[in-house]
């Protein structure tokens, strides 16, 4: 196999079974077994699809099999799905989160105990963007309408949580118009709840209900009402337990909606080996906070791999041309190579822009040895045969000539 429409990377085996479970295992060939980058792949009506996952979580266990398989299969999009940690008072347990964009939270600076981000941001296609605003998850298997007694432990659990529930960002999901008044006299009615001090509290028997049905609740929900929205996400390297993490997140990015360990790997593997397309959608398991469990977690697996599905059917035509072969990569002769450098004294930057060198890593490049740092960026990720058409587009063809002679059409090895 050479091409696939999608690649989906996981980062937990549960996160993989969820998505391979949507289609069914006779709908799966494995390929690899046994290997270090095993893989699974399916074709049906919609886009044919790879799927993989690392042996652990987090962006350095994701890269080497996402490059390793994203070069041999050459996908249209790379995709991810899996559970986050969501941010309270904007999202609720179970959302999807599509990454819109992503990006790598813990990059930056620290002097002293003040942390300066650099941060590099990946967006996503507006045109995607829309139709995740526009997507309607109703008809997915884990969604569904929450009943009375749904209701009454949604309500419940937030006054047990300190939250208030009239401003949570459930609550109209959970108390369609008209039926708020009605349901909150009839659990002051059966005792569960009581005035004080100008809002309604739990009483000692609603506590104790609460407390109960969710100590017994041990397999979380199997369909919630959900919603899909695009949003920032920030990876970081770890596990966050930090109800302060957000606020100082939303220094740097105010409308931040999610934080996990692997979208902006994801993101710059496809930037990176220029994969048309990326999408990276997560379902909310926790908070992030020091009352995070995993109640949520099998859930929110589940219905980020429905949604990410239903969004690739709606968005990748299937069996689409593949993207177009890199350059094979060639080697110039040393001399070559210093008369090239030598004369990128001063244009140098415009050749980092042309390529789309990020400025945070040009920022590393030492200085008055510029055209140096461009060379060993694109050597490191096999890119050095784009070095000729780049230096064409800023106008310097006679250095073009020089290095064009030492690079073949064809796929890089």
């Amino acid at each position: 196999m050479t091409h696939v429409d999608v690649l989906i990377i996981t980062a937990l085996p549960e996160e993989y079974d969820a998505v391979k479970g949507l289609l069914g295992p006779s709908a799966w060939t494995d390929h690899g077994t046994g290997g270090s980058q095993p893989f699974a792949t399916a074709a049906g009506r919609g886009p044919s699809v790879a799927l993989a996952r690392p042996t652990a979580m987090g962006g350095r266990s994701t890269a080497p099999i996402a490059l390793a398989l994203t070069d041999r299969l050459r996908p249209t999009c790379l995709a991810m799905s899996g559970v986050c940690a969501g941010r309270p008072g904007a999202v609720a347990p179970g959302d999807v989160i599509v990454a819109a964009p992503a990006y790598q939270w813990d990059e930056g600076k620290y002097v002293g105990a003040a942390f300066h981000p650099d941060n590099q941001q990946f967006p996503l296609d507006s045109r995607w963007v829309r139709t995740v605003q526009e997507f309607d998850p109703s008809g997915l298997p884990s969604h569904g309408t929450a009943d009375d007694e749904e209701a009454k432990v949604w309500y419940l659990e937030r006054l047990l949580r300190g939250q208030d529930p009239r401003k949570h960002p459930a609550r109209e999901r959970y108390f369609p118009r008209t039926t708020w008044p009605a349901r909150l006299g009839q659990w002051e009615g059966e005792g569960l709840i009581a005035w004080r001090d100008g809002a309604l509290a739990l009483t000692g028997t609603g506590r104790t209900f609460i407390e109960r049905t969710l100590y017994v609740d041990v397999d979380g929900p199997d369909r919630l009402p959900f919603v899909v929205r695009p949003g920032p996400m920030a990876s970081g390297g770890a596990v966050m337990a930090d109800p302060e993490t957000w606020n100082r997140l939303e220094v740097n990015q105010r409308k931040i909606l999610a934080l996990d360990m692997e979208a902006a790997t994801i993101a710059t593997v496809a930037s990176e080996r220029r994969v048309p397309h990326w999408l990276v959608a997560k379902g909310v398991m926790d908070h992030a906070d020091l009352e995070k469990d995993d109640r949520f977690k099998a859930f929110a697996a589940r219905a980020s791999a429905e949604v990410l599905l239903a969004l690739l059917e709606l968005l990748l035509t299937p069996g689409a041309a593949p993207p177009p072969p890199r350059p094979a990569g060639g080697v110039v002769p040393g001399p070559v190579k210093v008369q090239v450098l030598r004369r990128l004294t001063y244009d140098w930057q415009d050749l980092a822009d042309h390529l789309g060198i990020p400025a945070w890593e040009v920022r590393r490049f030492r200085a008055g040895d510029e055209a140096h740092g461009v060379w060993t960026w694109l050597e490191t990720r096999d890119r050095l045969a784009d070095l000729p058409g780049a230096l064409d587009g800023i106008g310097r063809a006679d250095l073009a000539g020089l290095v064009r002679p030492h690079f073949t059409p064809g796929r890089a090895p």
